[in-house]
């Protein structure tokens, strides 16, 4: 009972969140030494993180074990030429402190072939938050004579952060064969905002002692998505072990979401240009709705070969599509009374879409000697947003990353008789070319409502570094 409380506490100590990706299923790994293979662990996984790579090998660990991993420091740099307009660039760096896994294994003294583990993760999250700025003199407004001064904004901020409980069992059919069951509770928050602000006014205005603004043209527009969710996610796998050679297969269900109450979305326009009197109001709030949050199924094989030294491993899985789909539903219509222009009910609902991808990748672990091996891996961590059913630039879509990932893990893992100690860095690299602007603030015009015209002609450079640190603790008392 002490050691169940005190994992208790390490667990709730470990709820702390982490930079990640918006759009992407491999981004993070758990686990001491399977963070460091880079999550290439479906097949030979022999520790406790195969409560989530592959629950069917926890039928060949023994003993009792404690599991804790954490990315210790985690380093964003994301650099998006003419994210804001021509020359009017993103430059966006990031540091946070996170933990990722706690986990606890136990073999039943009843039956030796049954063997469980329970823990917490955090499984996904991002923290991406940035503001773009541009001021300048130029012909804004009417008449085209005279000059004018823009003042411009967009800003984008969403923190995401989603925590497992993890409980897993699995069973040894034979010396062979181990077939498990994972059983996950999810908890998802998200929180996100993206808006746009400029204005415009003649310059003259700027020299007059009291300046009255008279032919200030604005535009503003706003996008605020809130949402709680909670859910299940169950993995059936088995794990074959052919001595030298090891496999494994997992299968992930579809979340089965319960959704929490008081979700909120809202999304509004509201442009001002006075010479020509146009006015454009339009406002729609949704609150109080269910939480909708959808994973894919997925399959995943792997497969890991003992050299005598060397280990290697290869992973492979597979993700289903999923269907563009509102990630609320309605409880009440709650839509905003104070413009009578607002649009249909369906103008202020967040949705998304995924594409089905495939991410594959391979590890090797190398004994240095019999208390220090080098570890190492590459993964794919493709971009799974389905940007053919839906844009990110007409619909209302609370994630805006377009770009593929490739990662790179290195690391050391030092042993002793009851304790493994991992240390080692990833590093994740992505870029795209020619996607659309976020603004482009440098051709806003009074005829364009301040919004200039859109252009394909940004440059991305997407960089994480990410210091992890594991350990794996055997606490299993030695018989007498």
């Amino acid at each position: 009972m002490k050691l169940q409380k005190r994992v208790l506490i390490i667990i709730l100590l470990f709820s702390i969140p982490l930079i990640g990706q918006e759009n992407h299923y491999w981004f993070h790994n758990f686990g001491a030494i399977s963070s460091l293979k880079g999550g290439i662990e479906v097949g030979g996984i022999r520790n406790v993180s195969a409560a989530y790579y592959n629950p069917g090998a926890l039928a060949f660990i023994d003993g009792e074990i404690v599991e804790g991993q954490a990315d210790v420091v985690s380093f964003d740099v994301l650099n998006i030429k003419n994210a804001g307009g021509e020359m009017i660039n993103l430059d966006y760096l990031a540091t946070d402190i996170a933990p990722s896994l706690i986990a606890y294994l136990k073999r039943s003294k009843k039956n030796p072939n049954l063997t469980y583990v329970v823990g917490a993760m955090t499984r996904y999250n991002t923290n991406l938050s940035f503001l773009i700025e541009h001021e300048n003199l130029g012909n804004y407004l009417l008449p085209e004579t005279q000059e004018d001064v823009f003042q411009g904004q967009f800003r984008y901020d969403n923190r995401v952060r989603e925590s497992w409980v993890l409980g897993a069992a699995a069973y040894k059919i034979s010396d062979r064969i181990g077939v498990g069951l994972g059983t996950y509770i999810f908890v998802r928050s998200q929180d996100y905002f993206s808006g746009y602000f400029a204005s415009a006014f003649p310059k003259e205005d700027l020299e007059n002692s009291l300046p009255e603004f008279s032919k200030l043209s604005t535009n503003t527009e706003e996008m605020k998505f809130n949402a709680r969710v909670m859910g299940f996610i169950f993995r059936p796998a088995i794990d074959i072990d052919l001595d030298d050679l090891k496999l494994g297969l997992t299968m992930s269900t579809p979340a089965i979401s319960l959704g929490l109450l008081n979700n909120y979305a809202y999304r509004s326009q509201v442009a001002y240009m006075p010479d020509e009197d146009i006015r454009l109001n339009t406002s729609d709030t949704h609150n109080k709705y269910s939480g909708v949050y959808k994973t894919p199924f997925s399959v995943n094989f792997g497969a890991e070969y003992d050299f005598g030294k060397l280990l290697v491993a290869f992973s492979m899985e597979w993700f289903a599509k999923i269907d563009p789909y509102e990630m609320i539903k309605e409880n009440d219509k709650s839509i905003s009374p104070e413009f009578p222009t607002a649009p249909d009910e369906s103008y202020a609902l967040p949705v998304t879409a995924h594409k089905s991808v495939t991410n594959f990748g391979f590890s090797v672990l190398y004994e240095i000697k019999d208390w220090i091996s080098y570890v190492g891996s590459f993964r794919t961590d493709m971009n799974f947003f389905d940007d053919e059913a839906l844009n990110f630039y007409q619909d209302f879509v609370p994630s805006f990353t377009y770009w593929d990932l490739w990662h790179i893990t290195s690391g050391i893992k030092m042993s002793a008789k009851k304790l493994d100690l991992t240390v080692g860095m990833d590093y994740a690299n992505g870029s795209s070319e020619k996607d659309p602007q976020f603004a482009s603030m440098t051709s806003a015009t009074q005829k364009n409502f301040l919004k200039g015209d859109i252009q394909n002609n940004t440059s991305t450079q997407y960089h994480n570094f990410s210091l992890t640190l594991g350990v794996n603790i055997n606490i299993e008392k030695e018989a007498k």
